[in-house]
C-alpha cells in the first residue's frame, strides 16, 4: 500500500513518467484530430471549428468539477481511473476505422466530447498531485512537468505526422497503448497526505470559494485573466486556423501541420526547460507572463500576412517561446500562491481559461474565417488580445509583483 508522499524521494520522476505517458498520446491527439476532420473528411472552415470546440469544451463542463474531485478525494486513485477511461475513446474509433466507410462527422464529434471530458478531470487531478513531491523546489518542479507536458506533446506530434503514410489506425492503437502504461506509473505514486476533516458545501458553493479564493488574490486574478485570454485569443486560433492555413494556402498535410506543431511545441520546451534550471533567479513572474503574452500579439498579426511556409513555421517558433515563459510562470504563481484546501480548484480555474477558452476562440475564429477569410480570423484576437493585456496592466500590479516560495 502506498504511504504518504513525503515517504518515497524518487517519488517526482515516477510522477513525471506519468505526466509523459499521457501527453505524447495528446500530442497524437492534436495532430491526428484535426488531420481527420480537415483532410481526410475535407470539412469547411466553420465545420472545423465546431469540432475542436467539442474537444475543448467539456473543459467548460468538468473542470471545477474535476478540482473539486480532486480537493476532496485522492488524487492518485482518481488519476489512475482517468488513465483506464481515456484509453477507451481511441480503441473505439480505430474499431470504427477498421470498418470500411465507418469515418464520420458525428463520429469524431462524439470522440471529442469524451476525450475531452476525460481529459478534464485529470488536469487539476494531477497538478493536485506535484506539491506534495516537488522536494523542496515548487517552482523547479513546475518548470520540469511544464517541459516534459510539452514534450510528450512534441513526440506525439511527431509521431502523427505518418498519418499521411501509415493511416490513423497505428497511432490510435499507439495512443491507447501509452496511456495503459501510464497506470503502473501513476499506480507506483504514494498516497498524498490526507486532507484535514472538514464540512464540504456543495458544488456551485465549493466552485465559488475558488473563484473568490483567486479574485481576492492580487497575484492570481491578473494572471488568471491573463490565461482566460490566452485560452480564447491564441488557443483558439491555433486550434482552428492553423490546420486551414496548412490545408488552403500552403496545400499542406499532416506533415505539414506536425511542422507547424513542432516548432511550437519545440519551442515551448526549450522555454520551460531554461525556466527550469533558472527557477529561482526569476521572482518578477508577472511582468515576464505580461511581456510573452503580449509578443504572440504581435505574433499573430505576423501570421494572418500568410508569408512563405518557413516564415510561417519560424513565426510559430517564437510563439512557443512566449508560450513556454507564459505557462511556467503562470502555473507557478498559483501553485506558491494558492492554499493546499483551494490549489486543485484554483488549477482547475487556471486550465478552465485555456481548454474553456479555447472551444469559445475556435467557433469565433472558425465563424469569422467562414464570412471575412483566414486573415481577418487571425486579427481579431491578436488586436483584441492587445486590448485585455492594457486592461490587466492599467489594473493590477503585476508588472511590480515578486512572487516567491
Amino acid at each position: 500500500m502506498s504511504g504518504p508522499a513525503t515517504s518515497r524521494p524518487n517519488a517526482f520522476p515516477v510522477y513525471l513518467l506519468g505526466l509523459a505517458s499521457w501527453f505524447v498520446p495528446l500530442g497524437i491527439q492534436m495532430v491526428l484530430f484535426p488531420w481527420l476532420v480537415a483532410v481526410v473528411l475535407h470539412m469547411d472552415a466553420f465545420a472545423v471549428g465546431v469540432a475542436q470546440a467539442a474537444i475543448m469544451a467539456p473543459s467548460l463542463l468538468f473542470l471545477p468539477l474535476g478540482g473539486l474531485v480532486a480537493d476532496r478525494g485522492n488524487p492518485r486513485r482518481l488519476l489512475l481511473l482517468y488513465h483506464a477511461l481515456y484509453a477507451m475513446p481511441p480503441l473505439a474509433l480505430a474499431l470504427v476505422l477498421m470498418m470500411e466507410g465507418g469515418l464520420s462527422y458525428p463520429l469524431l464529434i462524439a470522440y471529442g466530447v469524451v476525450a475531452g471530458s476525460i481529459g478534464a478531470f485529470a488536469v487539476p487531478t494531477r497538478d493536485a498531485l506535484l506539491p506534495a513531491l516537488a522536494q523542496g523546489n515548487l517552482a523547479r518542479a513546475v518548470a520540469l512537468a511544464t517541459a516534459l507536458q510539452f514534450g510528450g506533446q512534441l513526440l506525439g506530434i511527431a509521431f502523427a505526422s505518418s498519418a499521411d503514410r501509415f493511416g490513423p489506425i497505428p497511432l490510435l492503437l499507439l495512443h491507447a497503448a501509452l496511456v495503459l502504461l501510464g497506470c503502473l506509473a501513476v499506480w507506483r505514486l504514494p498516497d498524498p497526505p490526507p486532507h484535514t476533516p472538514a464540512d464540504h458545501p456543495g458544488f456551485w458553493r465549493s466552485v465559488g470559494e475558488g473563484v473568490s479564493a483567486a479574485a481576492r488574490s492580487d497575484q492570481i486574478w491578473p494572471v488568471m485573466l491573463l490565461n482566460l485570454g490566452v485560452g480564447i485569443f491564441y488557443v483558439g486560433p491555433f486550434m482552428a486556423l492553423l490546420p486551414l492555413a496548412v490545408r488552403d494556402n500552403y496545400h499542406g498535410g499532416a506533415q505539414e501541420l506536425a511542422y507547424v506543431n513542432l516548432a511550437f511545441w519545440a519551442a515551448t520546451i526549450l522555454a520551460a526547460m531554461a525556466f527550469a534550471a533558472l527557477a529561482r533567479r526569476f521572482t518578477l513572474r508577472g511582468r515576464l507572463i505580461g511581456i510573452a503574452v503580449a509578443a504572440g500579439s504581435v505574433v499573430l498579426v505576423a501570421l494572418a500576412s500568410l508569408p512563405p511556409f518557413p516564415v510561417f513555421v519560424a513565426l510559430n517558433f517564437i510563439w512557443g517561446l512566449g508560450a513556454g515563459i507564459t505557462m511556467t510562470q503562470s502555473r507557478t504563481v498559483i501553485q506558491i500562491v494558492a492554499p493546499a484546501t483551494h490549489r486543485a480548484r484554483l488549477m482547475s480555474l487556471f486550465q478552465l481559461g485555456l481548454g474553456g477558452g479555447g472551444p469559445i476562440g475556435a467557433l469565433i475564429t472558425g465563424t469569422i474565417c467562414s464570412i471575412w477569410g483566414l486573415q481577418v480570423a487571425m486579427l481579431v484576437p491578436a488586436f483584441a488580445m492587445m486590448v485585455l493585456i492594457a486592461v490587466v496592466l492599467a489594473r493590477s500590479r503585476i508588472w511590480s509583483m515578486r512572487t516567491v516560495e
